[in-house]
């Protein structure tokens, strides 16, 4: 249960790069220092593809093509020095983040189907490459993981967008699979944001109770 095709290599750079930028910026937001910083936006952009890569016993493709790393660096300098700046704008900042987490899920779940894996594990490692930098990262900095907090849709548009990636990419085609993962994954994040859906709850659950609050 394999499909043949494979997102170019400039596709995986510009969406780990889109990822760094976002948690460079957020780390200096944080107040990290510069290592502390640049620490955040490798681990940011690399750190969901490298777990996937591991879990499918694959040498991780940030550690064997020389481009991720030098890329994932400048990326997370651009987000300190410059982007930072721009977190505030929420318009920028969830279209930001929505266009980066949509495009990891597609790479993430493309990368499982080429090695074979079911496709409910294409699914898991979909969504797994694009949360596990970012959860990493606020356990560094103490906070309560965004996917385990109220962030609205973000993780029930990761969760569509990956079961919408693999079953048109086997059963359809695999370049409107992408195109719709990213979609689905960008306005699910965005406009649940903009229009104040609040993540799914448990019945008798309170909304409230998973409020996160800056520290």
């Amino acid at each position: 249960m394999t499909t043949p095709e494979a997102l170019p290599l400039w596709f995986d750079v510009t969406a780990m790069s889109i990822a760094a930028l976002f948690g460079g910026a957020l780390a200096r937001n944080r107040n990290f220092p510069v290592y502390g910083t640049l620490f955040a936006g490798v681990i940011t952009g690399l750190g969901g593809g490298m777990l996937r890569d591991m879990l499918l016993g694959k040498e991780p493709v940030a550690i064997s093509n020389w481009v991720f790393i030098p890329a994932i660096l400048v990326a997370t300098i651009v987000g300190a020095l410059v982007f930072h700046r721009l977190i505030p704008i929420q318009g920028i900042f969830l279209a930001m983040r929505s266009l980066a987490l949509g495009s990891l899920v597609a790479i993430g779940a493309q990368v499982a189907l080429n090695a074979g894996v079911p496709l409910v594990s294409a699914i898991f490692l979909g969504i797994g490459t694009a949360t596990f930098g970012g959860i990493i990262v606020d356990v560094v900095a103490s906070e309560r993981a965004t996917i385990a907090r109220q962030a609205h849709w973000f993780g029930s548009g990761m969760a569509v967008g990956a079961i919408a990636f693999v079953l048109i990419s086997f059963y359809i085609n695999f370049w409107l699979a992408v195109a719709v993962c990213i979609i689905v994954v960008f306005l699910l994040s965005y406009l649940s944001v903009i229009k104040n859906w609040p993540s799914p709850m448990w019945p008798g659950q309170d909304v409230n109770s998973t409020t996160w609050k800056e520290r």
